[in-house]
């Protein structure tokens, strides 16, 4: 759920959508051991939320949550998840280095095209304006 919760109105609204939602699941089992919960906030003096409370059990609250291979964090930085990609890339990386000692370079290219490439591509078009000029040009 998104929501805006600049006031106690806002988040007594937040709550009771929660609760109808959980009501509406009734019939599913929600498993709230997998549940999450992460507070977007861009305020410099942020404020302590208690969490929200499922068929008697509180939800985990995170700072970072991988959604659709994207990891997300409460300011919206992307660090953490540019940083995962890096270490991901490096480790492909040396695997081209080790067959170009070989002298396959026909295949290179297409490696690279095939294992390297989607890794650097996907869905950069959502994180990469938001990116500081560090993890910009961290590659």
């Amino acid at each position: 759920m998104l929501a805006l919760l600049n006031d106690f109105a806002s988040y007594q609204s937040y709550l009771s959508s929660v609760v109808r939602f959980s009501s509406w699941c009734n019939f599913l089992h929600l498993n709230v051991s997998k549940t999450k919960e992460m507070c977007i906030d861009f305020r410099r003096n942020r404020t302590v939320i208690s969490p929200i409370v499922i068929n008697g059990e509180p939800v985990e609250q995170v700072d970072s949550f991988k959604y659709l291979g994207v990891i997300l964090d409460e300011k919206l930085s992307f660090t953490e998840h540019v940083t995962a990609v890096q270490k991901k890339f490096q480790q492909r990386l040396h695997v081209l280095r080790k067959l170009r000692a070989f002298y396959v370079d026909p295949l290179l290219l297409r490696l690279y095209r095939s294992i390297i490439e989607p890794l650097l591509t996907y869905c950069s078009i959502c994180y990469y304006p938001a990116l500081s000029v560090k993890n910009a040009t961290g590659f």
